[in-house]
């Protein structure tokens, strides 16, 4: 981003939440955050809670920098025009990209103005970075029904890269579990919680159960395009695997 154009987000910011804090509009009675890190299925959740009629989900409003996260927050929160509203944040967006010198006592300043915290994760780190390369060597993270399906081709990957991806999504974890600790949260998985379609809906209950709202029929139009059988997506998934049993990322090959 250049200077003026810079500037110019600055401005906008500035013009926004100021006319947010002069009138304080009623924000919705019930808040919620999703935490977690990418290609976790943060995604298929907010499109999953987006069926439900009260509640309006954004997905990464925190994706850019903004001069003042927490205001922002509720910023965007103000504009909901339904009675529930949620956001996704990613791990490395409150790390990496926010002004916020004190992470644990952002999320818990959001806790304590109402906003009740999802925290999602993934347990198979293998998985987890072959998902993250391949999203990045196809160009595509998520397909939705009816968009036109890309022709996929399997991929050949390094050891380096397998191993880059897990050490980065271990270094996540621990900096997400140190500012959730202590702190009052809904913990789910990818694979317990939305990896098969028919949990879905009893995933989709346990969170109005903790939103203490009532329960709705939900459904989306993601449609999932990493095959579950790696050796489909992997070209050289044997010889891979191979390598993996040495290290101590050998757990991951279940």
């Amino acid at each position: 981003m250049n200077l003026i154009n810079k500037n110019k987000t600055v401005i906008k910011e500035f013009l926004s939440g100021g006319k947010y804090l002069l009138n304080r509009p009623a924000l919705p009675s019930k808040r919620f955050v999703i935490f977690g890190r990418g290609r976790s299925g943060s995604t298929l959740l907010v499109s999953l809670l987006n069926s439900h009629e009260e509640i309006c989900c954004d997905g990464e409003i925190l994706h850019d920098r903004v001069s003042w996260p927490r205001l922002y927050v509720d910023l965007c929160s103000s504009r909901c025009q339904l009675p529930i509203y949620g956001f996704k944040l990613l791990s490395y967006q409150l790390r990496d990209i926010q002004p916020i010198i004190n992470p644990k006592k952002f999320l818990f300043d959001l806790h304590l103005n109402g906003y009740k915290i999802i925290y999602l994760s993934r347990q198979n780190l293998l998985d987890h970075a072959l998902s993250n390369i391949n999203a990045r060597r196809q160009n595509k993270f998520h397909h939705r029904a009816g968009e036109k399906k890309q022709k996929s081709q399997p991929i050949s990957v390094s050891l380096e890269e397998v191993i880059h991806w897990i050490e980065h999504s271990q270094s996540l974890e621990k900096y997400e579990k140190s500012i959730l600790k202590d702190l009052p949260h809904l913990s789910l998985t990818y694979e317990d919680h939305l990896l098969d379609s028919n949990s879905h809906q009893q995933t989709a209950n346990i969170i109005f159960d903790f939103l203490e709202i009532p329960p709705q029929q939900i459904s989306t139009n993601l449609v999932k395009i990493v095959p579950r059988n790696l050796q489909k997506l992997v070209e050289n998934y044997e010889s891979l695997t191979e390598k993996l049993k040495t290290t101590k990322y050998s757990p991951y090959l279940i």
